[in-house]
């Protein structure tokens, strides 16, 4: 579902990240023998394509709801509403 090999202009595209993301991706950049450029543009094509197979087969809005449910039981965890047993099962504190 790659998309057509066409050629046309590229459009600059600012995004704002953490530093430490940042040098994440310069380490994987480097690591290919990419620029940063390169390798955000090949990332960025490649999140892209995976994104809109995950849409057609319905699956982007599992992953969605799935990290939502993740994020919230962390923060519960974190927080110390939820944790779990000595037999590893699932405690929740009101």
């Amino acid at each position: 579902m790659a998309r057509p090999a066409v050629k046309e202009p590229k459009q600059q595209y600012t995004v704002m990240l953490k530093p430490s993301t940042v040098k994440e991706i310069d380490r994987f950049a480097e690591k290919f023998g990419l620029t940063r450029s390169q390798f955000m543009h090949n990332l960025m094509e490649t999140a892209l394509d995976e994104t809109k197979v995950l849409d057609k087969a319905g699956l982007f809005k599992a992953a969605i709801i799935g990290e939502r449910l993740m994020r919230k039981f962390k923060e519960a965890v974190f927080t110390g509403k939820v944790s779990l047993d000595k037999d590893g099962e699932i405690e929740i504190k009101k």
